[in-house]
């Protein structure tokens, strides 16, 4: 089995894949978001791990556009506690006045980074593990997992730099299939209503899910890429694509021609 992760090796999503997968399996390097969706679509992989929320920083916006064009379902998902470090060729944080990372491993260290180096140049990059292959010279630094200072014989620096303790990676398995009904599962669904800034749109979006009962995890919009002040919704809810009352939510937003594209129903993960 071949699987495709944002990489390169030492991300915090090729730590996510071998918590999920394990080490026996294939695993496929990817520079961007949209090349693991490409990966899966084009049957060059069998399933791919991207991130899709963070619990401090927010959503991954990159990770929900390609779900509104994609074909491919959520198989399912996987939180990681994220502990980020500082690392450098150097041991000495004095000598660090450059520093490479994700934007959103920048945001999980804002404070950290201001109280500590308040005048480091902060260049945002595809991933942790690329800012890792960039450093060549003790004043370099990047923000990323430990691991990546064994792949690229690197300096530990600081560790446990991120603002929050309680910083969680919530990732998603991307495949063509979709996983059996369980005893706790979520469906999640994209829902576009024909003109989101009317009056009583979102009320109206959501009343069939009240109606029939349905818990809501989430709700967040998205805009339409061309379309001017026009939002999806994307919402997670309890149940599964098969449960009755799911089918008659989704019947009911159909019949005021509310566009519902279904993401997957996968085991739910909220209690953990």
């Amino acid at each position: 089995m071949n699987i495709s992760y944002l990489g390169p090796k030492g991300s915090f999503t090729q730590i996510a894949l071998i918590k999920y997968f394990g080490e026996n399996h294939k695993q496929t390097s990817k520079r961007t978001i949209g090349d693991v969706f490409d990966s899966v679509e084009m049957n060059d992989t069998h399933y791919g791990i991207v991130p899709i929320e963070n619990s401090f920083e927010g959503s991954v916006n990159n990770t929900h556009d390609f779900l509104m064009k994609s074909k491919l379902n959520i198989y399912d998902e996987i939180e990681l506690r994220i502990h980020q470090c500082l690392i450098s060729k150097t041991a000495d944080i004095n000598k660090i006045d450059k520093i490479y990372s994700h934007p959103q491993s920048f945001g999980q260290c804002q404070t950290w980074l201001l109280e500590n180096l308040p005048n480091a140049e902060l260049i945002p990059v595809f991933s942790n593990s690329e800012g890792a292959e960039k450093i060549s010279k003790d004043n370099e630094g990047c923000i990323g997992s430990e691991s990546l200072t064994k792949l690229y014989d690197l300096n530990l620096v600081t560790a446990n730099i991120e603002d929050s303790k309680e910083n969680t990676t919530r990732f998603i398995i991307l495949s063509h299939g979709q996983q059996d009904k369980s005893e706790n599962s979520k469906v999640s669904l994209i829902v576009s209503p024909p003109d989101s800034d009317a009056s009583g749109s979102l009320y109206n979006l959501l009343k069939p899910f009240a109606s029939e009962d349905i818990n809501l995890f989430r709700i967040e919009s998205r805009p339409f890429r061309g379309q001017l002040w026009s939002y999806a919704f994307f919402i997670d809810c309890e149940g599964h694509i098969e449960d009755t009352k799911i089918q008659n939510a989704i019947d009911s937003l159909n019949k005021q021609k509310i566009n519902v594209k279904i993401l997957g129903s996968y085991p739910s993960h909220n209690d953990s």
